[in-house]
Order: C-alpha cells, then structure tokens, then sequence
C-alpha cells in the first residue's frame, strides 16, 4: 500500500503532523520507538506559541492538556534586554489582542493529548518501531522498519522525520554544526509572584531566559562549554 505520509517519530511534531494529515483526509503513517503508553521525558516542559495553541485546538488537541492541572502556564508579556546595552522592550498580550503572547506547557500532558488524539484517529501509529533505512525511489520512497524482532517495509509518496536526531538511518544525510554553545537549564522558586512575565537577556555568550512556569520560573543559561565546567 502506497501511504501520503510516512513520519519517523511520534513525539509532539511527529504526532501533530500525522493528526494534521487525518484531519485533511490524507493517510499517514507514524512510527515511533517508545512503547505504547510510554511518555518519558520526566517534568520536562515546552515553550509553545500562540500560533501553535491556535494548531492544536483545530485538531482537539488544546482542551484536553488545559484540562490537566498545572500542565499549562501562560506567557502574558515579556521582558526583553540585552547585556551593556541601554534600555529595554516589552511585549504584552493585551497590547496585541492576545490571551496569551505563548504558553509554557507540561511535555507528559502535551504527548498523552497527542497519543489520545491519535489512537481516535484514522490515521495509524506504531510504537516500538525503529526504522533502520529510507530509500527513495523516482516515485516513492520505502522505509524499512523492525518492530518486536520482524521487519516490515512501508511506501509513501513522502516521508517526514520528526525523531530529533536521536536515530542513525540508513540513507539519510544529517549535517550537524557545532556553535560552541552549552544551555543549562533548572526552575527557580521566585520571592513575589511572577504574574506570567517571561524574561529574555541576550549576552555575547548566549541568550539566558526565564519562563513562568506554574509558580516557578525555569530558566534556560546559554554559555561555553568552559563556563558550563566550572558550574
């Protein structure tokens, strides 16, 4: 069977996407690595625009993560400056006719919505499948997947990778650039309520920011790999 779509990883790209197919009458197919039910990722949280809120209620995805206690915190305005620099900017919800500028949002609520979403789906996900080669043809391509020990083999007229670079396939080219750049990132307990504020200072390192994040704020620190050391 020739698919429109094959997507290598069903995280919270890969997952959208294959909904996104579905919801245009399109065939997709998503394979992902995890098992079934697995959502990993520990307390990790994702920084998500307004636009993306906006994708996610087309496809019945934003109600259930909102419904989740503390799985989503608001960006109302940020706080913009730059090391040495005179002077700041402000960005404000309410000044652009926004709920919300973006939205901090819980990683194990975003992709329980998503798998929910898509077990509801027409379109098919595989879990504990690893794809080992994508081979193109002029008029498909054919991905080689091994799941539970047996391979299979699926057609499409495109294939999408959303696995993060966490796989080595056969028949892909990756290219990789090193910035010299290392994030450290932590959650910080603010003394005052921080209101939805978001900060963002850039430096010659890197910029540093400050997300709300529930009552706490998480904090993402560019800097060198030899600054990271002496951490």
């Amino acid at each position: 069977m020739l698919h429109d779509l094959v997507i290598v990883g069903a995280g919270p790209v890969g997952a959208t996407l294959a909904l996104a197919f579905a919801d245009d009458g399109l065939d997709a197919v998503a394979l992902d690595a995890r098992p079934a039910g697995a959502l990993g990722r520990g307390d990790r949280s994702l920084a998500l625009s307004h636009g993306a809120r906006l994708i996610l209620e087309r496809l019945g995805i934003w109600s259930a993560i909102a419904a989740t206690r503390d799985a989503v915190t608001p960006i109302t305005a940020i706080d913009i400056s730059q090391r040495g620099g005179f002077g700041r900017m402000r960005l404000d919800a309410l000044e652009q006719g926004l709920p919300a500028l973006g939205y901090v949002v819980s990683y194990r609520a975003l992709q329980a919505a998503l798998d929910a979403a898509l077990g509801r789906a027409e379109n098919r996900v595989v879990y504990g499948a690893r794809v080992t080669a994508i081979r193109t043809t002029p008029s498909y391509a054919a991905v080689d997947v091994t799941q539970a020990g047996a391979g299979l083999e699926l057609s499409a007229r495109l294939v999408a990778v959303a696995d993060g670079g966490g796989e080595l396939i056969s028949g892909l080219k990756r290219h990789h650039h090193d910035y010299g750049q290392v994030a450290v990132v932590g959650k910080l307990a603010p003394r005052v309520p921080h209101g939805g504020v978001a900060f963002e200072r850039f430096t010659p390192e890197g910029p540093v920011a400050l997300l709300p994040e529930g009552e706490q704020y998480g904090f993402v620190w560019t800097m060198t790999p030899s600054q990271s050391e002496t951490l």
